[in-house]
């Protein structure tokens, strides 16, 4: 039985990790259920044993890859930062500044599918504001932890900077996507660095 289990994991794992990069680079209306098992070892009937629509595969593609992903590249990392807005500057530059030029002009897989399937599918829609809400608090708890301890104004709204963070990464991607350029970065991470100097208290 475990076995069994293990292997159905497998099967949905190598499903999904093919159907991102599918997605990612054409889009989930330019990716048919063919394109993406033709990517994978598997047959046509796994993949609907695993997803009986194209559309349950875009929902669980935002629920146990985009959103873990979001932990992994945005959230977790400043665990090891006793000041966030270090943490988060230093992953910016990583995830976006240091990113290979030709997936960064791809865009950011959620706020592509933000853009291409919230308009048209409230499944969707639904899902891609939770994995927003979700990277917004959790960026908010780590914001408040660096108040707390004092690198933060008191008068600062961490919620409201919180916010301002998410807007302004997926600003970041929709700008270089949208200017096919990632020379543009280094003009985003100088004002993104200029907000940070005016809501610290410079603690050390």
């Amino acid at each position: 039985m475990k076995r069994k289990i293990r292997n159905l994991e497998r099967t949905r794992k190598e499903i999904l990790d093919a159907a991102f990069i599918e997605i990612f680079t054409r889009g989930f209306q330019g990716v048919s259920v063919d394109d993406i098992v033709s990517k994978t070892s598997l047959t046509k009937g796994a993949f609907y044993h695993q997803f009986p629509t194209k559309l349950d595969l875009g929902y669980a593609l935002v629920e146990e890859v985009i959103q873990p992903m979001i932990i992994e590249r945005w959230i977790k990392p400043l665990e090891s930062y006793q000041n966030p807005l270090e943490g988060i500057l230093a992953q910016m530059k990583k995830n976006i500044g240091q990113c290979d030029p030709a997936h960064l002009k791809l865009g950011c897989p959620l706020n592509n599918l933000v853009q291409e399937m919230s308009p048209i599918d409230n499944g969707f829609k639904k899902r891609l504001q939770t994995a927003l809400s979700f990277w917004i608090e959790k960026m908010d708890v780590h914001l408040k932890r660096g108040q707390v301890d004092g690198f933060l104004k008191r008068d600062v709204n961490t919620r409201e900077v919180a916010h301002f963070i998410v807007m302004a990464h997926e600003g970041f991607y929709g700008l270089i996507k949208g200017l096919g350029s990632s020379g543009v970065f280094g003009v985003l991470s100088r004002s993104m660095e200029v907000y940070f100097q005016a809501i610290s208290t410079n603690k050390k």
